[in-house]
C-alpha cells in the first residue's frame, strides 16, 4: 500500500537532483532559426562503449528562405565541435551556451545549403531515466554492453546539431550511420538499409522517409534478437512489425508481440490507420529498470 507514495517520492528527489540544469526543446524560435527550414539530416556516428564517447559528423540539409550570415544550430555544450563546413567550405564557429553559432565568411545565398557539422565526446549522462533525459550505458543481465537513449524533454540537440524546434520536421526524412562492436545490434527509426561489418566493427545504416520529430532521431545498441511479424492494418495494408529484443529474453518476445498486436488493433480503431505503413511498426525490450515493486 506504499508504493504510490514512494514511487511519488522517487519521482520529486529525481527532479530535485536535476533542477541544476534543467534542458528543454522549442520554445521562441530565433530569427536566425525561423529563415531556415530543416530538408534532412545525416549522421554518422562510432560508439564506444569503453570510453563511453560518440564521434563522428551531422549533415544538415536545408533551405534557407533569404541571404544570411549567420547559422544557428543546437548542440549540448558536453560535446565537443571540431570542424563546420557550409557548402564543403570550412567556416568559423563558437560552440557555447548548448548552440553552435556559424558566423559565415561569405553571405550564404538563399536557397538550399549543406551544413557538415564534426564532433564527439561524452554525451550527457541520464542521471534517473526516464524522469530526465540523456545516454544510458550499462549491461543486460549477461554482460553485454546496452546504450539507450532519452530524449523526449531534450530533443535532438541531447546528441546531434540541430534545429531544436517542433515547427520544423525534416521533410525528407534521416539517415544514420551507427557505428558498434560488431556482436550487438543497433536498432533505430525507418527502415533498416544495411550493415556492413568491417574488422571487429559493424555499421548499421537506418533510413527514415517521414518528417520525424528530433527526440524520435535516436538509436539504442544492445544483444538484441530480432523478431518480426506481419501487421495488416485496418485499411488492408500490410507492415512488418520488429522486435529487438534481448537475447536473453528471446522466449517471450512471442507473447509480447500478441499483446502489442492488440495494442495496435485498438489504437487504430479510435485514431485510424497506423501512419508509417510504408515503414515498420517497431518495438524495444531494455535492460534498463525503471522502477521495481
Amino acid at each position: 500500500m506504499f508504493k504510490k507514495p514512494i514511487l511519488l517520492l522517487a519521482l520529486f528527489i529525481a527532479i530535485q537532483a536535476d533542477a541544476q540544469k534543467h534542458y528543454t526543446s522549442g520554445g521562441k524560435l530565433k530569427p536566425e532559426q525561423a529563415i531556415m527550414d530543416i530538408r534532412h539530416y545525416t549522421i554518422a556516428l562510432n560508439v564506444d562503449f569503453q570510453q563511453k564517447t560518440i564521434d563522428g559528423y551531422t549533415t544538415i540539409d536545408v533551405i534557407m528562405a533569404q541571404p544570411t550570415h549567420v547559422l544557428l544550430f543546437d548542440l549540448l555544450d558536453d560535446l565537443n565541435v571540431k570542424q563546420v563546413l557550409v557548402n564543403n567550405k570550412t567556416q568559423p564557429f563558437t560552440h557555447k551556451d548548448d548552440m553552435i553559432t556559424i558566423n559565415l565568411a561569405n553571405e550564404l545565398p538563399a536557397g538550399r545549403a549543406s551544413v557538415k557539422v564534426i564532433y564527439g565526446g561524452k554525451p550527457h549522462v541520464a542521471v534517473h531515466p526516464p524522469w530526465d533525459d540523456g545516454f544510458i550505458w550499462t549491461t543486460d543481465s549477461l554482460g553485454h554492453p546496452e546504450m539507450e537513449i532519452t530524449a523526449e524533454g531534450t530533443g535532438g540537440k541531447l546528441y546531434f546539431p540541430c534545429k531544436d524546434h517542433p515547427s520544423d520536421e525534416p521533410n525528407e526524412g534521416v539517415d544514420m550511420m551507427i557505428t558498434v562492436p560488431k556482436d550487438l545490434v543497433v536498432a533505430g527509426p525507418g527502415l533498416l538499409k544495411s550493415v556492413t561489418k568491417h574488422g571487429d566493427k559493424a555499421t548499421y545504416h537506418w533510413k527514415t522517409n517521414y518528417t520525424i520529430n528530433n527526440y524520435s532521431i535516436i538509436f539504442n545498441v544492445g544483444d538484441y534478437k530480432i523478431v518480426t511479424r506481419q501487421y495488416t492494418t485496418i485499411d488492408g495494408h500490410t507492415v512488418p512489425i520488429e522486435f529487438f529484443v534481448l537475447s536473453e529474453h528471446a522466449d517471450k518476445a512471442e507473447h509480447h508481440l500478441d499483446v502489442f498486436v492488440k495494442t495496435i488493433h485498438e489504437q487504430e480503431k479510435y485514431f485510424g490507420e497506423y501512419p508509417w505503413v510504408k515503414e515498420k511498426i517497431g518495438t524495444l525490450k531494455l535492460a534498463v529498470k525503471i522502477m521495481t515493486d
